[in-house]
């Protein structure tokens, strides 16, 4: 299976009420949150979009919510409306850290009976770190178009895999994967783990 049946997508779409500012527009360093997400999903996959409902990017397409107030199931699902590849690898734009081999690991684990490979680190499930199967668009539009918003609910109805076999990975790399950077707090906290080596 190529490269190019997978399609990037970083969510961008929430308010940002905690941190008090756009998240994907602060600096690390000299880059922008964005930029750095990106930048790591381009060593994964040639195809990228960015999911907001505001503004454009000079790189990369934006694609806009389909339905209101429907968190990052609304997301996914104007992305899979949008675009045409088999498989959609998910980021979100309060995770500055990511790891292109935490997200080959899970490409790995793409079968045809599958419609969401999620990964399991330190007893909790990360489905905005995940990949989709397009299959599961009629589903979610169902899912979404009923009322309903939260994710897990959704991994309930549609064949998951939870993977845990992030062993070949050092901890400290995955565990920076699954950093999330939300409030201030946080944003120091990235700024102290990018001087002690995060990539």
């Amino acid at each position: 299976m190529s490269a190019g049946t997978v399609c990037g997508v970083v969510l961008n779409g929430g308010g940002s009420t905690r941190m008090g500012r756009d998240k994907a527009d602060l600096l690390l360093g000299d880059v922008r949150v964005l930029d750095r997400i990106t930048s790591t999903l381009s060593s994964i996959t040639s195809q990228i979009v960015i999911n907001q409902n505001q503004e454009s990017h000079l790189l990369f397409p934006i694609i806009e919510d389909r339905f209101d107030d429907a968190g990052p199931l609304g997301g996914i699902h104007a992305v899979m409306k949008e675009r045409g590849e088999e498989w959609f690898l998910i980021t979100a734009s309060d995770t500055p850290f990511i790891s292109a081999e935490v997200y080959h690991s899970i490409l790995r684990f793409r079968e045809q009976d599958r419609d969401a490979i999620i990964p399991v680190f330190e007893g909790r499930i990360h489905p905005l770190s995940g990949l989709y199967n397009r299959r599961i668009l009629p589903e979610l539009t169902g899912y979404l178009e009923s009322g309903d918003r939260k994710v897990a609910g959704l991994l309930e109805k549609i064949n998951t895999y939870y993977m845990e076999e992030l062993l070949d990975i050092p901890e400290s790399d995955v565990s920076r994967h699954f950093f999330n950077m939300n409030t201030p707090e946080e944003y120091e906290r990235a700024e102290e783990l990018l001087k002690n080596g995060s990539k």
